[in-house]
Parts: C-alpha cells; sequence; structure tokens
C-alpha cells in the first residue's frame, strides 16, 4: 500500500534533479539538510531582480484583500451585528486570502528554483479555492485548541503547518496529507525552522523603523526564504515551474 504522503507520480517523475532539492518522501523522512544563515544569504542574493515583481504581487494581494473587506462590510452591515455574521465575514475573507497568500508562496518558490516570476502569478492558485478553505479552516481550529491548550501546542502547531498550504498547491495533497506531511517534516527540525520565523519577524520589525523603507528588500527576502525551505525540503514539482 502506498503512502499518503506520497507525491502524484507525474510530479516525482519529472521533479528538477538538482543539488539541494528535496522531495516528499525525503522531507517527512527529515531527510534534508537546513541553515538559516545559508537559507538567508541565498535568498538575499536572489532578491536581487526580484523584489519590484514580488512588491507588485504583494500589491495585487493586499488590493485584492481590501476589495473584498469592503464588499463584505457592506453586505454583512445589512444584517444585525452578531457572532455568525462576524464569523462568516473571517471565513470569506479567509477563502480570499489564502488562495492569494499560496500564489505568493509559490512566486517565491519559483524564484528559489530560478523559474521565471511575474506578479500576476499571485492569483494563479484560485483553481484550488475550495480545498485551500478547507484546509485555512481545519489549521486555524487545530492552533486554535493548541493555543487554549496552554499556548505552547499552538506555537508548535503553528510552526508545524507552516507549508501546508504550498504543499497542496505543489504537490496536489488533500487537507490532511498537506497538514501532516508538513508537521511531519518540519517536526524534524523545527526549532530551526521557528528560529527562521524568528529571526524574518525581527529582520522586518527593523526594517519598518526607517519609515519601513528597509521593507523594499526584507519583504521579498522572507517570500523567497520560504520558497528556499520549502525546496531544500519538498522539491519542486515540475507544474509550479510550467
Amino acid at each position: 500500500m502506498s503512502s499518503i504522503y506520497e507525491a502524484p507520480e507525474s510530479d516525482v517523475s519529472r521533479q528538477p534533479e538538482k543539488d539541494g532539492y528535496g522531495s516528499l518522501e525525503k522531507g517527512v523522512a527529515g531527510e534534508y539538510t537546513f541553515s538559516i544563515g545559508e537559507t538567508l544569504s541565498e535568498a538575499w542574493e536572489k532578491t536581487r531582480g526580484a523584489k519590484w515583481t514580488l512588491h507588485l504581487a504583494m500589491a495585487i494581494y493586499f488590493i485584492i484583500y481590501l476589495i473584498a473587506m469592503l464588499v463584505i462590510m457592506a453586505v454583512s452591515s445589512v444584517f444585525p451585528s452578531s457572532v455568525v455574521v462576524a464569523l462568516a465575514t473571517q471565513l470569506v475573507l479567509m477563502a480570499v486570502s489564502t488562495p492569494l497568500w499560496a500564489g505568493l508562496f509559490i512566486i517565491g518558490l519559483r524564484r528559489a528554483v530560478d523559474a521565471p516570476i511575474e506578479a500576476g502569478q499571485v492569483l494563479s492558485c484560485f483553481r484550488y479555492t475550495l480545498p485551500l478553505f478547507v484546509l485555512s479552516v481545519v489549521m486555524t481550529v487545530l492552533m486554535m485548541l493548541g493555543f487554549f491548550l496552554l499556548i505552547l501546542p499552538g506555537i508548535y502547531l503553528a510552526t508545524a503547518y507552516i507549508l501546508a498550504v504550498p504543499l497542496m498547491v505543489d504537490k496536489n495533497l488533500g487537507f490532511w496529507q498537506a497538514l501532516e506531511a508538513s508537521r511531519k517534516a518540519v517536526t524534524k527540525r523545527w526549532f530551526s525552522i521557528f528560529g527562521l520565523m524568528l529571526v524574518l519577524m525581527l529582520i522586518n520589525f527593523v526594517a519598518m523603523i526607517p519609515l519601513g523603507l528597509g521593507l523594499i528588500w526584507s519583504a521579498p527576502m522572507s517570500i523567497i526564504a520560504f520558497g528556499v525551505l520549502y525546496r531544500n525540503i519538498f522539491g519542486c514539482s515540475s507544474q509550479t515551474v510550467a
């Protein structure tokens, strides 16, 4: 019987063969190398020539999110304020934002494997809207339960699930397969990956101090850094670089 974490045959057979690229099976087994310094260094190098494309992609993200929020607020204002309306608003925003976030991640991954990138690729994951929505709801519920259970389990899951969204898109996994594959792989190097997240948060916080000018470099670098991390753990399928 094949493993539920086994990638689709077409993706594995045509996955780019380069040193440093992982695979779904190797990632879940923890057979990958990872260094915070090397990840940041490579991401910084790949930011050159890509930052304005990524900034345009982020602008598209925020414009669409803002429009969705304004429309939802206008519609929800017709109904009396209630917990149900507030919950429905959050769910709709989640359904809109998750494919956009997945698209940003895919741009970072494409840059990590030296594939051409375009700002419009931020819209490339809307065909996965329903499965991504289901994944986001389940992931959010599990993380919230974790935070209610003495906080630490929530921190663990928030880090462990960091690659679930791109896994669903890149490897064509179901929501539970993506969550578990991400959790199993990240757990092998949990403290190092958590450290990378903290370092990126610190870099972006410092970048905001001089009128936010540093974000011109740090925000694209952060997106590419996660692409490099994903590439080293899981590789990159042919459909993503097509």
